[in-house]
């Protein structure tokens, strides 16, 4: 078959009721977290039953791994985004930031999704345990390489690390007080900090070379 011939129905069928389990799975376990939520409670909130989700997902912690994915492969489309249409690393920062106070009342009820994974895996559960942790190794290393262009080499995993620490903090706090406003106080306070951030690389071409100039 040609890759542009298009995917019969049936194929397409398939593709829709993995992507609705997996669409489920990431509501359900940020939600409920993965204890709490079963293989039935995914398949009726997909609207799929029972039977045809063991035909894409033998366990539950393939569908968690399956959610964790997609939830990455969206982060990384973010930061994609903001590398190829921000030019300055410090507003790609604190747009980033923004990013929370616009999920806070989904994160003061519910909590950070990542870590409600990590928080309820079950048994043996390295695997979700691992890439969930890799989801915010990415961002760490994402915000690192922002305050490196600023000129923050030394202190930029610091820093980076710092941010991360500061918005899952308040997500904690803002979830256990039930009251989003937490969230939206610290990024405030995040985005001030990267405001007066000072930019210890010197400017390139001619708007540059005349800051410096004027600067001295």
């Amino acid at each position: 078959m040609s890759v542009n011939q298009p995917k019969n129905d049936n194929s397409m069928s398939n593709l829709n009721k993995r992507e609705r389990l997996v669409d489920s799975a990431a509501v359900l376990f940020h939600r409920h977290g993965m204890t709490a939520t079963s293989l039935a409670d995914i398949a009726k909130h997909a609207e799929i039953p029972i039977g045809n989700v063991y035909y894409y997902f033998k366990t539950k912690e393939e569908l968690a791994l399956a959610a964790l994915t997609r939830r990455r492969e969206q982060f990384v489309s973010v930061y994609q985004g903001l590398q190829e249409n921000v030019e300055d690393p410090r507003q790609r920062l604190i747009e980033i930031t923004r990013y929370y106070d616009a999920s806070r009342s989904e994160f003061a009820q519910y909590g950070c999704p990542i870590g409600k994974m990590i928080e309820s895996v079950e048994g043996d559960g390295d695997n979700v345990t691992s890439v969930a942790a890799q989801i915010f190794s990415d961002f760490v290393d994402w915000a690192q390489e922002q305050f490196k262009q600023l000129g923050h080499s030394d202190q930029g995993r610091i820093y980076a690390t710092s941010l991360m620490a500061g918005l899952e903090g308040a997500i904690i706090m803002a979830k256990a007080f039930k009251n989003p406003q937490v969230i939206s106080d610290e990024v405030s306070r995040l985005i001030s900090w990267l405001e007066n951030l000072p930019n210890k690389r010197i400017p390139l071409g001619k708007a540059g070379m005349r800051a410096a100039v004027d600067a001295a």
